[in-house]
């Protein structure tokens, strides 16, 4: 994998004309041992926000016995590249650990699985736990989730709407199964021993399913429906009460981020500062697969310049990336079965066509840190663009930061 910039280096040679080869930029770096390393050595990867004065401490000749790590006898040549944001860097270092690391690039770059949100389809009665394991099993995924502990919360009170099982065994309906305590308070069908036909507990997973879809306005709509109806009946104490559960919804949907949402529907583009001045870097998440970056330079000083819409276009375009079996996935909109039957219907097309968890695990990474850069923009379908937010999130990316008062 070649980066931007390489040079050979020769430690007997003076260092200050061979660093002032290096920008005085953020980047990522790669410096490739000597042969005396071995044949094909993986290179040292790291990423800096200063290319020269790193390359200067890990290449200045050794003096006396410091205990920083130092290079200038190993070093064949170094290769770099410079960056634009946080970001762009971990993804640069990600894909470079693969290229160069593909059995430790995982445990080198401290890359957990993402909390997610699993319904197994396989199973006669499916539920709906967390989990960190992403398997090409025909299941539903939701998230990623910022953490194991949001997973579990979201879903233990956005299940209190709803009455699938929440038990982990394997069931076979039994009358003489006792039940547990969800069933004794009408909070779950009790397929367990026999409460509900298959068809009414697939008909009641269908209803989760949309939920979890439609980030609850299903039933958001059903509640506000029911509450008006109770009101112009003058049913007031009915509609207090549907009000409240109306209100309990809102609060659960305040614990998932907009990000956490079926990995099918994942699609989003983010927009980082790009490298170069008054350029902006786009990454677009595809089924929530990254790809990118790509750059759009916003300088208008161009003998010929192309409208920025349909730079836009064409720079999006480039970034769509097919499915593994070579088709675009389809958008929702394009389903026309049950909820249910149509997000499992996505996930059966797709196969084992399922995101690579490393991705899930960058994306949640950068949304969910406390110093994240840049914006996000969740898109309905992957051809669902908007355009002209896109331009004004980049106008507003690269205008200068305000002056500060004058006291």
């Amino acid at each position: 994998m070649d980066l931007q910039f390489s040079a050979p280096f020769d430690p007997q040679s003076d260092l200050q004309p061979f660093l002032e080869l290096i920008p005085v930029q953020a980047g990522v770096y790669a410096v490739y041992p000597r042969a005396a390393g071995g044949p094909g050595s993986p290179p040292y990867l790291g990423r800096t926000r200063n290319l020269r004065r790193r390359m200067g401490r890990l290449l200045a000749p050794p003096r006396g016995h410091s205990r920083l790590l130092n290079l200038h006898d190993l070093t064949d040549h170094v290769a770099c590249q410079v960056v634009g944001s946080s970001f762009e860097a971990l993804w640069l270092l990600y894909r470079l650990h693969h290229h160069y690391y593909p059995s430790q690039y995982r445990e080198r770059l401290r890359l957990k699985p993402p909390a997610l949100l699993k319904i197994n389809l396989s199973n006669r009665y499916p539920r709906c736990y967390p989990t960190r394991r992403l398997t090409g099993d025909g299941s539903l995924y939701y998230g990623p989730f910022p953490s194991q502990v949001a997973a579990e919360r979201f879903a233990a009170e956005f299940l209190d709407f709803f009455k699938i099982r929440r038990c982990v065994e394997d069931l076979n309906p039994d009358p003489a199964h006792p039940g547990c305590i969800y069933s004794q308070l009408h909070m779950c069908l009790a397929p367990c021993f026999a409460g509900c036909t298959d068809d009414e507990y697939r008909a009641e997973l269908s209803r989760v399913v949309e939920f979890l879809d439609a980030q609850g306005r299903p039933l958001l709509r059903a509640l506000e429906a029911e509450r008006a109806q109770a009101s112009e009946a003058l049913a007031f104490e009915q509609a207090a009460k549907i009000h409240r559960r109306v209100e309990k919804v809102h609060e659960v949907l305040r614990q998932k981020s907009d990000l956490a949402r079926n990995l099918g529907d994942l699609h989003a583009v983010i927009l980082q500062r790009g490298a170069e001045p008054q350029s902006v870097a786009f990454f677009r998440v595809q089924a929530g697969e990254l790809r990118g970056p790509a750059t759009l330079s916003l300088d208008e000083n161009v003998p010929s310049p192309t409208p920025l819409d349909e730079q836009l276009h064409r720079l999006l375009e480039s970034l769509a990336a097919p499915d593994r079996a070579g088709n675009v996935a389809a958008s929702p909109s394009d389903q026309k079965s049950s909820p249910g039957a149509a997000a499992a219907s996505r996930h059966a097309a797709r196969g084992s066509g399922l995101p690579p968890w490393e991705h899930l695990a960058l994306l949640a990474r950068w949304y969910y840190s406390s110093f994240r850069e840049g914006d996000l923009v969740m898109l309905e379908s992957p051809a669902s663009i908007p355009h002209s937010r896109l331009i004004r999130l980049c106008r507003k990316l690269l205008a200068p930061p305000p002056s500060p008062p004058v006291s």
